[in-house]
């Protein structure tokens, strides 16, 4: 049927579909979905189920049915996911500009009895995105996930998006957001990353401070309410309401963040100069943004994400033990370290474990929590020099 691409199928979730054999497209052995004329990554199935989560997660706060429009689809994977998996999702748009991809998509979609629910499209996605727009037809929920940057997606998903709509996007091209690519983040998104124990948090940071200024400049206040980091997917969910006097509000939380890398105090900041000083120890403070200052996830619906993955035990565990995570370190400090950080500051002849680090957080009466970003990372109501103090002394 479709000679010009080697398939195979697979179960992802509660779907089965037609998708890249990916064994058919390595070089030396080893496959890369890249090298695919039809983009598949089985390791991104770990994002879908936790995006599965929260999309349940916000139609069961709406309290009615949505509409869901995947304008990148590639193979379908993710929307057929939305409209198999989600009990209140009344119509799927997928979308890809491949005629290949396209065809799948509408092969993936009949086979798994989903057609009279889902809408396939052959469009430009950005073009589409406005064509709907234009018409009036916007959507409760667009997810933008791309094989690279967002960045170029964005506002045609805003303006697709009714008032307290759900928009979803995905960032894949870590290095310039995490700090590897300096000159390629100023491009895409802007800013400038910070290289420290805590970059992967300051790209979240970046990418939902990129999308609420896109929104901002459209009347419109883009608030993230779930940020996750899974395996090269950096995902993050925002709640959009068309309000002037809200875009005002959220740009007030785009600041920046700051970072010594001979104390490691760190801060988030509304302003500072590239200049600016350490106030411990006078030392140049490094500087990342313009990033979020806000929470990056609204804990009661990182609870709600957790209780709608637990319901699905088809779901991956490792999906689960970043939602468990989440859930812990909503809203606690912003901008975690590390347990190596923490052996160099105080120097202990080896790293504690988290465990030895959460028992004496307990002891001080300060906040404490792991993060999902890091393995050894942990949140933390004091400077990591203040703790270090604190153990020497103890």
């Amino acid at each position: 049927m479709l000679p010009e691409v080697k398939l195979t199928e697979v179960t992802e979730g509660k779907v089965r579909l037609l998708v890249p054999d990916l064994a058919f497209y390595s070089r030396g052995g080893a496959p890369e979905p890249a090298w695919a004329p039809i983009f598949y990554n089985p390791a991104a199935a770990v994002s879908r189920d936790l995006s599965v989560a929260i999309l349940a997660a916000y139609v069961e706060a709406l309290g009615r049915s949505v509409t869901v429009c995947e304008p990148l689809s590639a193979t379908g994977v993710r929307g057929l996911r939305y409209a198999a998996e989600v009990e209140g999702v009344a119509k799927v748009v997928l979308n890809d500009r491949s005629e290949l991809a396209y065809r799948v998509e509408v092969v993936n979609a009949e086979s798994n009895g989903l057609a009279e629910r889902v809408g396939v499209y052959n469009r430009e996605a950005r073009a589409l995105l406005l064509e709907f727009a234009e018409r009036g037809e916007k959507f409760d929920v667009v997810d933008i996930d791309p094989f690279g940057s967002p960045a170029p997606f964005v506002e045609s998903a805003l303006l697709a998006l009714r008032h307290g709509g759900l928009l979803m996007v995905t960032a894949t091209d870590l290095a310039p957001l995490f700090g590897s690519s300096p000159s390629s983040c100023r491009r895409k998104y802007f800013a400038t990353p910070l290289r420290s124990e805590f970059s992967k948090e300051v790209g979240a940071r970046i990418l939902a401070a990129f999308v609420a200024r896109e929104a901002a400049k459209l009347g419109m206040a883009a608030t993230p309410i779930y940020t996750f980091l899974a395996r090269h997917s950096l995902r993050v969910a925002f709640i959009v309401r068309r309000s002037r006097s809200g875009a005002r509000r959220v740009v007030e939380l785009i600041g920046w963040a700051v970072y010594c890398p001979r104390c490691a105090y760190r801060a988030l900041a509304e302003y500072t100069s590239c200049g600016a000083s350490c106030p411990r120890c006078g030392a140049r403070l490094q500087v990342g943004g313009p990033a979020w200052t806000g929470e990056l996830w609204e804990r009661s619906f990182s609870l709600r994400v957790l209780e709608h993955y637990r319901r699905r035990a088809y779901l991956r565990r490792e999906g689960l033990r970043v939602a468990e995570q989440i859930s812990l370190e909503a809203g606690k400090p912003p901008l975690y370290t590390t347990t190596a950080v923490l052996a160099s500051l105080a120097r202990l002849p080896e790293e504690p474990s988290l465990a030895e680090v959460g028992r004496a957080a307990e002891r001080l009466g300060v906040e404490f929590s792991r993060t999902h970003f890091d393995p050894k990372g942990f949140r933390i109501g004091v400077q990591p020099y203040e703790l270090a103090e604190r153990l020497t002394r103890s």
